[in-house]
């Protein structure tokens, strides 16, 4: 008996999950694969974990296991797609509503989805490009028919087709420090568009764009930017403050903590520059500032229009990092909040600093999964259950 195998693609999953809760998502691949990121959204989703291999070791078992409503559509997911069909497949004949997402967490990672910051007027734009997959954001900020783009992504295509829609020539191109979670799109957009790349000179970039790594005053169109030496996540992190109104800040500050100093392996030295960098050179700025950071640990964090951002004032009252303590007390904290670094940061940072050349299916597997760049110890899903413990397979 032939048997349609219904799909679904990333960018409607996306908008269920935006809307509705509770919406039922079954992840077939190994237990690791989907520990290190796997697919989320600002409402309550119904998502278990069992790899597929659980499946084919005791169907009748695993199918019974499963505690999903029948009645309700449930989503499957695997890497790239083509096991979560064979599973659609399965799950359709114990009559299931199922459907298979297509490409899988693949075309999850490659998926963005773009939300105007303020309502855009021919003297300020900014748009920010949400990547779920990464829970990484990253800006075009124009004025006049001129733009920067701070924190591209290694997809550079929605920053050009952004920008051509709008009608915005992109002059420049910020990187706020070297990435270590993802691969980024920074020097290769530069180079494309004939930006100007900005990276501090700090860092040690071996790329063929000459790079602007001077702090100090930017203008495009009608406005006036200023890059701002923030040190502590990396010793070359720097902000970019927009009109005196809003204020990009990498992995320096995020909306729910701080950027984990730990990265680079000196903890406390660059805890202390981060001390420094939240409660002394930020302390100049006015309270109605608007904070928006390169990264997000949680969909509390995102508003209902879909931006992330907070005012440097709300962040102070409630952002724990950014409490009222002595150097010590920052330094404890960030301590505490300290857990192992992803091996692959390590490789990403070479990369991004065009030390290191792989091929395309390793770039590919190094960008992968949920950042980890904040100073949180991180929180589990609530909604998340891994049923068969200990089952391994391979979904591809």
């Amino acid at each position: 008996m032939n048997t349609t195998i219904r799909e679904i693609d990333v960018h409607a999953l996306y908008q269920l999950l935006d809307t509705r809760d509770r919406v039922q998502i079954l992840d077939v691949r190994p237990a690791e694969a989907f520990q290190a990121g796997h697919v989320e959204g600002r409402r309550a989703a119904h998502l278990v974990n069992v790899p597929y291999a659980a499946f084919t070791a005791d169907e009748a078992g695993a199918v019974g296991s499963l505690p999903f409503d029948r009645e309700q559509e449930l989503v499957v997911v695997c890497a790239r797609g083509r096991t979560s069909r064979l599973a659609t497949e399965l799950l359709q004949r114990h009559g299931f509503r199922v459907s298979s997402m297509t490409g899988g967490m693949q075309a999850w990672g490659d998926f963005y989805v773009m939300h105007e910051v303020v309502p855009s007027t021919p003297d300020l734009t900014i748009v920010q490009f949400n990547r779920p997959g990464k829970a990484s954001l990253s800006y075009l900020v124009a004025s006049a028919g001129e733009g920067i783009v701070i924190d591209a992504n290694r997809h550079i295509e929605p920053y050009v087709e952004e920008a051509r829609r709008r009608g915005i020539t992109i002059r420049h191109v910020m990187d706020t420090h070297v990435h270590a979670d993802y691969i980024s799109g920074g020097a290769l957009l530069a180079e494309q568009t004939g930006a100007t790349y900005h990276l501090s000179g700090v860092c040690g970039y071996q790329g063929p764009l000459a790079v602007d790594g001077k702090p100090g005053p930017l203008r495009i169109g009608n406005l006036d930017l200023l890059k701002l030496a923030t040190p502590g996540h990396t010793p070359g992190s720097t902000s970019l403050l927009v009109d005196g109104r809003f204020l990009l800040t990498g992995d320096t500050l995020f909306v729910g903590s701080v950027g984990r100093p730990d990265l680079g392996g000196e903890v406390v030295p660059w805890a202390r520059q981060l001390y420094r960098t939240l409660h002394v050179e930020l302390a100049a700025l006015a309270d109605e500032v608007v904070i928006l950071p390169a990264h997000y640990a949680d969909h509390a964090e995102m508003a209902d229009s879909g931006v992330v951002s907070g005012t440097l004032g709300d962040l102070r009252r409630t952002n724990e990092g950014m409490q009222a303590r002595s150097e010590e007390e920052f330094i404890a904290f960030i301590e505490r909040n300290m857990r192992p670094s992803p091996e692959s940061y390590a490789r990403i940072r070479q990369i991004n600093l065009a030390a290191l050349t792989v091929d395309a299916e390793e770039l590919e597997d190094l960008d992968r999964g949920k950042n980890q760049c904040a100073a949180s110890q991180g929180l589990a899903c609530p909604t998340t259950q891994a049923l068969v413990s200990g089952a391994s397979g391979h979904g591809v």
